[in-house]
């Protein structure tokens, strides 16, 4: 199998991009620009907040218009919007219709406090608004990646604003979204090797500014791509055994990094261990019912607290902040908090979205055919599964889940548009 191609780059329209069948032209016209600047607008106001009954993300707020002038198009047409893949966005909605009466149940089993009642289940809303007004943007515009990843560029202008959180301005202002930028560009003008020299670069750039996961996610996502180089067979056998070698090793690796003397000694992965072993115990303790929302009537925060005061004082290490500062305390996990919050069943959106990641990235390696936003969806892909395991269920991480949702659903679609064209083709060949 020959190598990526590196031809002259093109937009989506004229490859195998987001939501656009190949060969097909899609001409600049008032509706393109409008959902273009819609999705521009959702990247550049990502990092963006009100507090209104906890952290409401303004693109949220954006989201809930296209929903509106979805619905009264809907009424004044009598006519449904396209989406990607119907079913697979049904499936995702019928499965966090699912998760929010779990949470519901849950709430009102453990008398949950009605703040933390509110803000869970208006959480959970928000993740299933998210997820539709992402699909009907994809549906209606299959350029809204490309510009919505060039807006999330340009977040980093709210340093200029609002200082970043503990005045780390590469980790918590710049360095996130100089990398969206990089992996968007890169591909566009370099092809597949200027976006491995610029990936191999920035995780250099990341981990020299302590900024380690995010390094780390570079490179991986660089050795992830350099295998679009071999042979296809080859290929599904690298992945499928890398992945089975990163199950088994799994426990050694969590083990490693929260326990070493080295990492134990580091304050953010005392936190860190701390949350993920009391969200763990929370569960094990109540897997069906769960515990509610955001911990009010049980022990998990106050067993959090425990466990990092004995991690803090095992290491000699200070945390940074107080012992009974608890009040913005999230679980540093997606899945371990709907498990810990909802039980099993609270669970039921994260756990098949974890899997679509896997499948997503599986997809940009394996099935998708070259083109400059393959990087974007792997990148994306890579970084969010990260998240599920690794970052909290708050704020402005509910598009991103959304986001990613939809981008698979976009991947379905066009797997299924590829059989068909193949078959299509097929039936013009004569039988010898």
């Amino acid at each position: 199998m020959n190598p990526p191609s590196l031809a002259s780059p093109s937009w989506p329209d004229s490859t195998s991009g987001p939501g656009a069948a190949p060969g097909a032209l899609i001409d600049w016209n008032l509706r393109s620009a409008y959902f273009c600047a819609v999705a521009f607008l959702l990247g550049l106001l990502h990092p963006w907040s009100i507090s209104l009954v906890g952290q409401l993300p303004v693109g949220e707020l954006v989201i809930l218009a296209v929903l509106g002038q979805t619905l009264l198009w809907i009424v004044m047409t009598s006519r449904l919007p396209q989406i990607p893949s119907p079913r697979v966005i049904c499936f995702f909605s019928l499965a966090q219709v699912i998760a929010l009466l779990s949470y519901i149940a849950s709430d009102l089993y453990r008398e949950s406090l009605p703040i933390d009642m509110i803000r869970g289940w208006v959480r959970m809303f928000f993740l299933l608004a998210d997820l539709l007004g992402f699909a009907i943007l994809f549906g209606a515009e299959p350029r809204v990646l490309a510009w919505r990843q060039f807006g999330f560029g340009l977040s980093f202008l709210q340093v200029f604003v609002v200082p970043p959180l503990f005045g780390d301005y590469w980790k918590f202002g710049f360095g996130m979204p100089l990398t969206v930028l990089v992996v968007l560009a890169a591909p566009y003008f370099g092809g597949c090797v200027g976006t491995l020299v610029a990936l191999v670069i920035a995780g250099g750039v990341h981990t020299a500014l302590a900024f380690r996961s995010a390094g780390a996610a570079c490179w991986v996502i660089a050795g992830l791509l350099a295998l679009r180089y071999l042979p296809l067979q080859l290929r599904k056998v690298v992945l499928v055994t890398g992945l089975a070698a990163l199950l088994v090793a799994s426990p050694r690796i969590v083990a490693h990094t929260f326990t070493s003397k080295s990492a134990r000694a580091n304050p953010s992965n005392i936190e860190r261990g701390a949350m993920l072993q009391a969200a763990w115990e929370g569960f094990i303790s109540s897997p069906l019912i769960g515990q509610g929302s955001w911990f009010s009537k049980s022990n998990v925060t106050d067993n959090f607290v425990l466990i990092r005061h004995e991690g803090a004082q095992e290491n000699h290490a200070t945390i940074g902040f107080e012992e009974t500062d608890v009040e913005a305390v999230s679980i540093h996990s997606q899945l371990l908090s709907a498990m810990a919050e909802g039980g099993i069943f609270g669970a039921t959106f994260f756990i098949f979205y974890g899997l679509a990641l896997l499948w997503g990235i599986w997809h940009s390696l394996v099935v998708a055919p070259w083109s400059w936003l393959v990087p974007t969806r792997l990148f994306l892909f890579v970084m969010y599964f990260w998240d599920l395991l690794m970052s909290p269920f708050s704020g402005p991480v509910r598009l991103n889940i959304g986001l990613a949702t939809v981008l698979v659903a976009v991947c379905v679609r066009e797997t299924r548009q590829a059989r068909v064209a193949a078959a299509y083709r097929s039936n013009l060949v004569p039988a010898s």
